[in-house]
């Protein structure tokens, strides 16, 4: 896995002129690499090259309705954030580990979030490099143990995750929690963790019924509760523009007041590319062959980068 970053695509974001971007790369003498008549570089030229002005922030994923393409998106978005130049470190708090899994991370002999917690390790001796710019802390079965672990031991919800994830602000640009589709208490802790809750949803049936009820129970069991107001992010995936379910699904997200404020922008559509990536042990910014999928990430990637330079 090598995301790479395109000259063209760099000039773009920056809002300059692909020679301008050219002649940064020769007099700071970062390195590049020349394929099909393209020049692309890596992580550690990029974050040389946009020099990001950001904040820390930390972000959840999860929607109690499973299937809708949360791991994929997460996936790709923190890939593209890496070849944007950002350190992301990815939690993985769901115990089927598709994110580790999708990193090509054998979890079988790494600390998972159970162990740090019970164990009381320090959470960022347990990161494992998957790429330059991106860690993991792995997950797997141990990790469906852990609302028993917050219960039995009566551990503060507001608190338990969040002092053990703080140290990791100042060493990673973007903190990802990747959920599984469920609310209970380990859920709860990670959402009380985040600047932003993400939740993807897609136009299938009963998909806006889940999303219903995840903010719902967003809203009673963390905002109400804890006395905290945490913005919610709703990106719209797998949206096919063949289908009529599609485009009346889109159109009550922007229509209705409980979501139109709370969408991102862009939104993703239904691409084979995602799962095929995935299977294969790569990423979508691998190649330079274009494809929607990159496109869709690309500009989700670009409005988390800027929730990051929002107070």
């Amino acid at each position: 896995m090598q995301p790479k970053m395109q000259a063209s695509t760099a000039a773009n974001y920056l809002n300059i002129s692909l020679q301008a971007v050219h002649k940064n790369i020769k007099t700071n003498n970062l390195e590049v690499h020349k394929g099909q008549n393209k020049v692309y570089f890596y992580h550690n030229t990029s974050r040389q090259l946009f020099k990001h002005n950001i904040k820390p922030k930390c972000f959840t994923w999860q929607n109690l309705k499973g299937g809708v393409g949360k791991t994929n998106l997460s996936f790709s978005t923190a890939m593209r954030l890496v070849s944007y130049g950002l350190k992301v470190a990815v939690i993985d708090l769901d115990q089927q580990g598709n994110f580790t899994q999708a990193c090509q991370i054998d979890a079988s002999d790494s600390p998972v979030l159970f162990d740090i917690i019970s164990q009381n390790i320090d959470i960022e001796k347990c990161m494992v490099n998957v790429i330059d710019g991106l860690d993991i802390l792995p997950s797997r079965i141990e990790n469906a143990l852990l609302d028993n672990l917050f219960a039995i031991n009566g551990l503060p919800v507001d608190r338990e995750l969040k002092k053990r994830i703080h140290p990791l602000f100042g060493n990673y640009d973007v903190i990802f929690i990747d959920c599984p589709p469920s609310l209970g208490s380990s859920v709860c802790a990670a959402a009380l963790c985040a600047d932003h809750i993400i939740v993807p949803t897609d136009p299938e049936m009963f998909s806006l019924s889940g999303l219903k009820i995840t903010l719902s129970e967003i809203g009673r069991n963390v905002a109400e509760r804890y006395d905290v107001n945490i913005p919610v992010k709703i990106i719209l995936n797998k949206f096919d523009a063949r289908t009529a379910l599609s485009h009346e699904v889109l159109s009550t997200l922007y229509s209705d007041p409980n979501y139109k404020d709370k969408l991102f922008k862009s939104f993703v559509r239904i691409n084979q590319q995602f799962p095929n990536c995935i299977s294969k042990g790569t990423t979508l910014f691998d190649t330079m062959k274009p494809c929607t999928a990159k496109e869709d990430i690309d500009l989700l990637t670009r409005e988390i980068i800027d929730l990051c330079r929002s107070n």
